[in-house]
């Protein structure tokens, strides 16, 4: 087996990475509560541990989703894949896919470019060589043609033994439904996903019986304001990060995650301003772990 590993989002982080909202096209109207709400969530993650700024690095970019162009932090070396907004959905986005080059010559960190389209939150990872996706998002309009020779590239890029492709993500999505949306391990034979996906959690379910005697998927019912989704959460060391959306069933999803993780600290953050632009807290940030 490859000694590549890509990292569990619950393994130790040295960071958390963010990219701050300088579209005036999306955010100029809202300017005062995305602000506010970026104040807000830096002060939270910063009680755990140090966050990163692409504005403070002097690195230009388009938007604020940098997980789905930023880099993927590996041992000793970085991994980037092209970013093409969601199969050319939102022009431009030449900075973006910039972007993790210009992280790799900042750390003085080799980067390895692999030409195939793959967004951040299109895949999930378990830290043992599992790893989840969606089929609109791999073989989507404008993203790759199906081939085996790109599949076969994703998995040696991040030391993979299993990709699991589901057949769907949410309705309503613009990224074609990210798997970070739909289904979310917390730990390496555990999922939490979507209520109403039968066949998705069945497909999970006995996915995760080939690699472990015991597997195990939770659903939580979603908010009502759809792609809004409790899945995009966020790990912090000794915390977790969960997006609610001032509803009833914010209440639940907390009790979920607590209950889920009592050694972490559970903190709801209200992203009612962000998912306006169809993201949330997974979507808006990138993890770098401690190596």
């Amino acid at each position: 087996m490859s000694d590549i590993r890509y990292p569990a989002e619950w393994e130790k982080q040295a960071a958390t990475w963010l990219a701050l909202p300088i579209n005036e096209q999306n955010w100029a109207s809202r300017r005062e509560r995305i602000d506010e709400f970026y104040s807000k969530l830096i002060a939270a993650i910063s009680r755990f541990q140090p966050v990163k700024i692409l504005d403070d690095l002097q690195i230009p970019h388009n938007d604020i989703w940098i997980r789905d162009y930023g880099p993927f932090f590996m041992e000793r070396s970085i991994v980037s894949y092209e970013f093409n907004a969601w199969g050319e959905k939102f022009p431009p986005w030449d900075l973006d896919n910039a972007v993790p080059e210009k992280i790799a010559e900042l750390m003085k960190i080799p980067l390895k470019k692999i030409p195939w389209i793959l967004e951040g939150g299109a895949v999930e990872f378990n830290g043992d060589g599992l790893c989840l996706t969606t089929a609109p998002c791999i073989f989507g309009k404008k993203r790759n043609p199906e081939k085996q020779e790109m599949l076969d590239d994703i998995k040696k890029s991040f030391g993979l033994k299993s990709l699991k492709i589901l057949p769907r993500g949410l309705d309503g999505d613009h990224t074609d439904g990210h798997i970070d949306n739909l289904a979310r391990f917390v730990a390496k034979n555990h999922v939490v996903m979507a209520a109403g996906f039968e066949q998705e959690k069945k497909e999970i379910e006995n996915w995760l019986c080939e690699h472990y005697e015991a597997a195990k998927v939770d659903e939580l019912v979603l908010p009502p304001c759809l792609p809004a989704s409790y899945m995009n959460f966020i790990f912090v060391n000794g915390g977790l990060l969960v997006p609610v959306y001032n509803c009833e069933q914010d209440v639940a999803a907390l009790e979920y995650f607590s209950g889920v993780f009592p050694d972490r600290e559970v903190i709801g953050v209200d992203c009612t301003t962000p998912i306006e632009e169809g993201g949330s807290l997974h979507c808006l940030s990138k993890q770098e772990p401690f190596f």
